[in-house]
């Protein structure tokens, strides 16, 4: 009996060897599959037999073929990944809108487009009959205004954008978990038939880390072995099952809410492109306007402040480039509106709204199109026969402290060269943390390779390992096969 478990013994390490060999073959010839986990043979010994008083072994089995993944990990990369892109979103889009802001890189941006139309009514105040100087307030005024409303149409074509991009994504994520719950019902399946689903189980975990790269996930593996998916504590995907996700338009701004399909509850987010997507892309917004005279903009101007510290990005420039515009169109209004005109007009505004239900803003203030006759400009005081008197007011209104930043009272220029220095803080700022987390993600990744990746030193090793292991074997079968074949031409 010991003879022919001899020859037992021999066969469950061929047996093992050749299973190790398959795996060494398998991870070598997926050396380059990217996000591929390399694969270990686990060998026990089986148990063994008692023959009297002696134990005898009965060789090796090979208990499972594992994957040399660590969750920990897995999850570290994830977390950290969500975060890298939503810093790479936020610099995104604010590489945009310095471009549409056009004032950090030249000299033809907005602050350039105040200073030519403030020395316009400089001029006038030196000359209050010259209708050279005249045309020339009407120019620059008209290039002022255009390039206000330009910039509410640039940065009204980059929310376009990030709302294709949001309802994108969320399209992207409902078939990425549509995916991950196939993929569940697969490993199921193929495990509990006493197959393995290592191979499975890499396409799934490369879909977690897309995944990751959307929106902050908790993974979790439950008793059956599949991957349950949640997102601000709502569950995305629990084993074939799938929550999906939905775009709202909300019909007061145009903006785009994402919530889930069956609740109708606002998906809450802490990390991922999706919430550097939703807070770019922010709401409309616009100031208040709490009367037409000039002692109602003063007292808005004293309560309007901008403080740039919410994390609607494009929101509170529009806040920002609103309250500039707004205060600025009333104050002048209410300064050239109180003067005369060469041909005896008064009461005539600036500057008028391109709609009038709305407050000046950004996108909705122009010329007063009577102005084209420029007679009806008031550069001089009512009867004061072409003193200048309301030029010069106007001229004084651009030097004085009326704007507020972040509790800093400031003149116009300064008020919006402050403004185009927050967005560059703020590019600075993400740029300096797409940099921190590029970083952080190439060390976890570095960590991940030495641990999880195919090295072809240690699979070529462990070929020439199992290649001797079978050898030895085949060599203890053929020595007990010669025992047996003598021991039964002798009894013969």
């Amino acid at each position: 009996m010991s003879s022919f478990l001899g020859l037992s013994i021999a066969a469950s390490g061929l047996s093992a060897s050749q299973r190790a060999l398959n795996t060494v073959g398998h991870n070598i010839s997926n050396v380059d599959t990217e996000g591929y986990v390399r694969q270990q043979v686990v060998q026990v010994e089986q148990s063994y037999l008692k023959n009297g008083q002696y134990q005898i072994g009965r060789g090796t089995s090979v208990q499972t073929v594992r994957q040399i993944r660590s969750i920990f990990l897995d999850n570290m990369y994830r977390e950290e990944q969500s975060t890298l892109s939503y810093w790479q979103t936020k610099a995104s889009v604010i590489e945009d809108v310095e471009a549409a802001m056009n004032d950090l890189s030249d000299d033809e941006g907005i602050q350039t487009a105040l200073s030519d139309y403030f020395a316009a009514w400089q001029e006038l105040a030196n000359d209050p009959t010259s209708d050279t100087a005249r045309a020339s307030l009407l120019g620059y005024g008209d290039s002022l205004t255009a390039m206000f409303n330009l910039i509410d149409e640039q940065l009204d074509q980059i929310q376009e954008n990030l709302d294709t991009q949001i309802q994108s994504m969320t399209t992207d994520i409902n078939t990425i978990a549509g995916q991950i719950a196939e993929l569940n019902q697969q490993i199921v399946r193929a495990e509990s038939n006493g197959d393995n689903a290592n191979d499975y189980r890499d396409q799934l975990n490369s879909l977690l880390d897309t995944l990751s790269e959307c929106v902050d996930t908790k993974v979790s593996i439950n008793s059956k072995g599949m991957y349950n998916v949640s997102i601000g504590g709502v569950s995305l995907v629990n084993g074939t099952q799938v929550n999906q996700l939905a775009c709202q338009t909300n019909s007061s701004d145009g903006t785009t809410t994402v919530v889930w399909k069956d609740t109708q509850q606002v998906l809450k987010l802490k990390d991922g492109m999706l919430l550097g997507l939703i807070e770019a892309r922010g709401e409309d917004s616009s100031v208040l306007e709490s009367g037409t005279t000039e002692a109602d903009v003063d007292a808005d101007a004293a309560n309007d402040n901008f403080s740039g510290d919410s994390s609607n990005l494009i929101s509170d420039i529009r806040t920002g480039l609103n309250i500039l515009v707004n205060l600025m169109a009333r104050k002048i209004n209410s300064i050239h509106s109180s003067g005369e005109g060469l041909d005896g007009s008064t009461g005539t505004d600036f500057f008028v709204k391109i709609d009038e239900n709305l407050p000046f803003g950004i996108g909705n203030i122009q010329v007063n199109p009577v102005l084209q006759n420029t007679d009806r400009i008031a550069a001089s005081s009512i009867g004061g026969s072409n003193d200048g008197a309301i030029a010069s007011e106007i001229m004084d209104f651009a030097d004085s402290d009326y704007f507020t930043f972040d509790g800093l009272t400031m003149n116009i220029s300064d008020y919006y060269a402050e403004l185009v220095g927050w967005i560059g803080t703020q590019g600075e700022e993400a740029d300096a943390n797409v940099s921190n987390q590029e970083a952080l993600v190439e060390q976890i990744q570095s960590s991940w390779e030495s641990y999880s990746s195919v090295s072809m030193d240690e699979e070529l090793t462990n070929l020439l390992k199992y290649q001797h292991a079978y050898n030895a074997s085949a060599r203890v079968m053929s020595t007990i096969d010669s025992m047996l074949e003598t021991l039964i031409q002798q009894m013969a």
